[in-house]
């Protein structure tokens, strides 16, 4: 019997790339909330709301504005892992995988909530504390699309504001922390760490911690794992000097 595919989950980035092909999403009614309420900020809130929301300066504003008021409509599309293209995406290199590994690949987005790799998504700017309300929506409508996720061991590469869209959530996943060459944990360049670790994985497709454990990776190594709080195992990994 052959070994179930691992699978990653991983938080979107603000960076995206543009462009696309134009199509028309279908939307749920927690996508259509969270779109809602994107698109009266966008027409009626605060230029510093609107900053603080889409995370971006006094040049950008405008072109974020006018993003979030065309969700509605055609729009143009792209993959999400083509779409973000952020340190930990840059990392994970997706574009020289296989495609069908994209399917292994989970997004948490902001906007439309668990994204799968090859799934289309719009260009957008929105933090996941830029709306009232957004993390609970999320972490109450992500539930049922976890729930559904395919079977395979779970890798959670998530940031600790994402991760937490998870809590109450049964399933068993495994956990990456990362520290410095000195032992301290890092947030600063952790998003690069957990594109690559991402891209080990679904690149020898190993979902098996002791077999990851025993892969190697670029500027740092791994110090062993210990049982998480999720029922399954954090894998420590060190940044050399």
């Amino acid at each position: 019997m052959p070994a179930l595919r691992p699978l990653i989950l991983l938080a979107p980035s603000e960076g995206k790339a543009p462009g696309g092909l134009p199509g028309r999403l279908r939307e749920s009614a927690d996508q259509r909330w969270v779109r809602d309420q994107l698109e009266t900020l966008a027409s009626h809130g605060t230029p510093l709301a609107q900053k603080r929301a889409f995370e971006v300066k006094d040049g950008l504003l405008a072109r974020a504005r006018a993003e979030a008021l065309s969700l509605k409509g055609r729009q143009l599309l792209l993959p999400a892992l083509e779409r973000y293209a952020g340190v930990a995406f840059q990392a994970l290199d997706a574009a020289s995988l296989p495609r069908n590994r994209w399917e292994q690949v989970f997004i948490l987005s902001c906007l439309r909530g668990l994204v799968r790799g090859d799934e289309p998504v719009p260009a957008y700017k929105l933090k996941l504390t830029g709306l009232p309300g957004l993390k609970a929506h999320w972490r109450e409508a992500l539930r049922r699309p976890l729930s559904a996720l395919p079977e395979g061991p779970v890798w959670e590469l998530l940031p600790d504001d994402f991760a937490g869209l998870l809590k109450g959530w049964a399933r068993p996943r495994h956990t990456l922390a990362i520290l410095d060459h000195d032992g301290r944990a890092i947030t600063h360049f952790s998003k690069r760490y957990r594109g690559l670790v991402a891209r080990w994985i679904l690149e020898h497709q190993e979902g098996d911690p002791a077999r990851v454990l025993g892969g190697r990776l670029p500027g740092c190594a791994w110090e062993g794992a210990q049982p998480n709080d999720r029922g399954g195992l954090a894998l420590t990994l060190r940044m050399e000097p």
